[in-house]
C-alpha cells in the first residue's frame, strides 16, 4: 500500500453466492443502505448506468434473486486499517430501468422470497400463545431465522384479521413495546428498554454534522408519565381500571394517557399500556441530520452528543441511511433521546395470607424452641427449651390466664424439653 492512501468507501455484492465486482466495475454509480431499528425491514438500493443496455439485456437480474451486501470502509481509522459493515442478505424485490441517461435500479428487501409474508393477507385466531411463539411459527412458515430477546409476553387471545404475516407480527411486536426488523434472512425481536441502557458507541458533536446540515426537535405534546387501561376480570367480564406510571396519578406534573382499549388480563393491561407510553414518549426529543460517515452507528445502537447545549443527551438510532456513490458517501441518521422508559414486567402479585390455624387444647403441635415460663402471667422467670414436638394443656382461655405467654406446652418426646407457658407463635 502507497503511503497517504486516502479514506475511502466501496461496496461489494454476491447475488446468489456469486461475486459481483467483476460485474458491476464499469456500472455502478450508487448504493444506497437502510438500516432501520423496528418497523420494517432493512433495504439495499443498487442503481447502475445502462449506456449499453446490457442490464436489459444479456446481464437481466431475476427477480427473487438472494443479495449479499457488504460495505467497506478502506482506512478509515487509520492506513491499512479497514472497516466492515455487513449489510446482511435481501432479496432482489424490485426492477426499475429508465432512459434519458440510460440507468437502472434494483431495489433489494431482507424479507423472505416467499412474497406472501407482506403480502398475501390472512385471518386466524391466535389462542393461548406468546409473542415469541407466534413469531416462532411465522418465522418457520417462511424459513426464516428467529432470533428473540428480552421477555416474552403471553396472550390469551388475538385475531389476525385480513393482515399479512409481516404486518400483524409488527404490530404485536408493537403492542406490547418491542421492537422487530427482518435482517439478515432473520426476523429480530428485541426489547428496547433493555437496548437503549447499552454503553453508547460512538460521540456526536456538532462538527460531526457535515456542514452543519442537523435539525433538533424538543416536544411537550404526546409526552406522558403513564397510563390509565382497563382490563377484564374473571368469567363475568368485569372491567377494572388499572393505573401504570413513573409517578403517582394525582401527583404535580403528571400526565396520564387514556387508553381506550381492555386487555384482557391485569398482565396484558400493564404490558399495553407501558408500551404505549414509551413510544409516545420517543417523540419527546429527536435530532436527525447528515453525519460524517461512522461504521458504528448503526439502527439500534445509542450514541452520546455532546457540545450542543440543550440537544445534549443519550440518543437512540432509529435509521441510518448510507450512500455510496462516485461523488462521496453520505450518512443520515434520525435518532430520539433516551428517555425514561415504564418497565415492562407487571408487579408481582401478592401472595395469599397464610390461613390462621385456631389452635385448641390437646393439639400437637411444634416448638419452635425458645423461652417457656413458670407462669403466663407478665413477670414470670423462664429459661430457655429445645425444639420439638409438643401437646398444648392450656390456652389463653384457661382461667386465669395471664395473656403474656398464653400456651401452655409439655414435649411429648425427649426432642424438646419444653414444660410450661409459652409465647404466641413460638409454636405451628
Amino acid at each position: 500500500m502507497k503511503m497517504g492512501d486516502p479514506r475511502r468507501v466501496s461496496a461489494g455484492f454476491r447475488f446468489n453466492g456469486k461475486n459481483m465486482k467483476e460485474e458491476l466495475k464499469d456500472y455502478l454509480t450508487s448504493v444506497t443502505y437502510t438500516d432501520v431499528a423496528s418497523g420494517s425491514s432493512d433495504q439495499l438500493d443498487i442503481a447502475i448506468q445502462n449506456i449499453k443496455m446490457d442490464w436489459l439485456n444479456r446481464k437481466y437480474p431475476v427477480k427473487g434473486d438472494q443479495v449479499d451486501g457488504t460495505i467497506t470502509f478502506h482506512n478509515w481509522e487509520k492506513e491499512g486499517r479497514n472497516k466492515k459493515l455487513s449489510c446482511g442478505i435481501f432479496v432482489l424485490d424490485n426492477i426499475k430501468y429508465s432512459g434519458g441517461p440510460l440507468a437502472a435500479q434494483f431495489g433489494c428487501l431482507a424479507v423472505p422470497a416467499n412474497g406472501s409474508f407482506q403480502i398475501r393477507e390472512r385471518t386466524k385466531t391466535w389462542k393461548e400463545v406468546t409473542v415469541h411463539g407466534i413469531a416462532k411459527e411465522i418465522a418457520g412458515k417462511y424459513g426464516l431465522r428467529l432470533n428473540c430477546r428480552g421477555p416474552d409476553v403471553k396472550i390469551n387471545s388475538i385475531e389476525q384479521s385480513q393482515k399479512t404475516d409481516s404486518a400483524f407480527l409488527y404490530e404485536i411486536c408493537e403492542t406490547y413495546g418491542m421492537s422487530m426488523k427482518v435482517y439478515n434472512h432473520a426476523i429480530v425481536i428485541y426489547d428496547q428498554t433493555s437496548q437503549e441502557k447499552k454503553s453508547t458507541v460512538a460521540e456526536l458533536i456538532r462538527e460531526s454534522f457535515v456542514d452543519d446540515n442537523w435539525e433538533y426537535e424538543d416536544s411537550l405534546v404526546g409526552i406522558y408519565t403513564g397510563a390509565r387501561i382497563s382490563y377484564k376480570s374473571g368469567n363475568d367480564s368485569e372491567e377494572i381500571s388499572v393505573y401504570v406510571g413513573m409517578k403517582a396519578e394525582n401527583a404535580a406534573g403528571s400526565r396520564v394517557m387514556k387508553i381506550d382499549e381492555v386487555a384482557d388480563s391485569v398482565s396484558d393491561a400493564y404490558h399495553k399500556a407501558a408500551a404505549k407510553v414509551n413510544k409516545s414518549n420517543e417523540s419527546a426529543t429527536k435530532l436527525s441530520g447528515e453525519i460524517w460517515p461512522n461504521p458504528k452507528i448503526c439502527a439500534g445502537a445509542t450514541v452520546r452528543v455532546k457540545g450542543m447545549g440543550k440537544a445534549n443527551g443519550k440518543y437512540f438510532v432509529e435509521k441510518s441511511t448510507i450512500e455510496v456513490s462516485s461523488s462521496g458517501t453520505k450518512q443520515n441518521v434520525e435518532m430520539h433521546r433516551c428517555q425514561r422508559r415504564l418497565s415492562y414486567a407487571p408487579k408481582a402479585a401478592s401472595a395469599p395470607a397464610e390461613a390462621v390455624r385456631n389452635y385448641k387444647t390437646g393439639d400437637i403441635v411444634n416448638f419452635n424452641g425458645g423461652m417457656h415460663y413458670v407462669s403466663s402471667h407478665p413477670g414470670a422467670k423462664g429459661s430457655n427449651a429445645k425444639a420439638g414436638p409438643a401437646k398444648i394443656t392450656l390456652g389463653p382461655d384457661s382461667a386465669g390466664n395471664g395473656k403474656a405467654h398464653p400456651w401452655h406446652l409439655v414435649h411429648t418426646d425427649n426432642t424438646s424439653n419444653v414444660y410450661g407457658w409459652v409465647d404466641e407463635g413460638s409454636f405451628s
